[in-house]
């Protein structure tokens, strides 16, 4: 077994548990080592984890979110459709997954750095409603504010693009996940005049 198999296996084992109301013997859960985009996009070459107390959170606050995304979410954290910086602009980012929520939201995931060696910290997932507009709108304005930022090719098309703009364009595709999962074409849907590919990173 790959060593990512194994990462994917041992965190799908552990928030099962945190789902059935057992405290795992880790305060914090580990999805692995932080994606070289994400890092490439600010945060630090650390590993990438989850409290505990926030997965259950997340569980109960968000039963919108299917399980098969919880189960994959180290694999779909590292290729997403889109990553925008926080609105509270403290080097947190957004990332915005490839898959949907039961209502057909895209689900997203704030992720704020770690400091003094602490890992970078998932604070939550969830479909945020309203959000192919909402993705728009956060990456126009960190275009605007030539703040780094991520769009996947399929989406980068619908979007404007400023000469400011600081866009890492992406290259894999989507990767399926199974139960509620899409591929972009089915959250996202293009204009009908493609505007072009986003810049590349400065």
């Amino acid at each position: 077994m790959r060593d990512d198999d194994r990462l994917l296996t041992s965190w799908a084992r552990v928030i099962d548990a945190i789902f059935r109301g057992e405290r795992p013997r880790q305060s914090m859960v580990l999805l692995g080592p932080t994606p070289p985009l994400l890092q490439q996009l600010g945060l630090r070459p650390v590993d990438l984890a989850m409290a505990a107390g926030k997965i259950a959170q997340c569980r109960r606050d968000h039963p919108e979110v299917p399980l098969s995304v919880w189960h994959d979410l180290p694999r779909l954290v590292g290729k997403p459709i889109a990553v925008v910086p926080s609105a509270k602009r403290d080097h947190s980012l957004v990332v915005v997954l490839v898959v949907s929520d039961a209502q057909g939201d895209p689900v997203v995931v704030p992720i704020v750095p770690g400091l003094h060696g602490s890992p970078n910290t998932v604070l939550s997932m969830y479909g945020k409603q309203a959000g192919h507009n909402w993705i728009r709108k956060q990456i126009e304005q960190a275009a605007r504010d030539a703040l780094p930022h991520f769009i996947s090719k399929g989406f980068a098309a619908t979007l404007p693009q400023p000469g400011s703009a600081r866009a890492i364009p992406s290259s894999p595709g989507p990767i399926p996940a199974d139960g509620t999962a899409k591929p972009p074409r089915q959250i996202l849907r293009p204009r009908e005049k493609s505007i072009g590919e986003p810049d590349e990173p400065r």
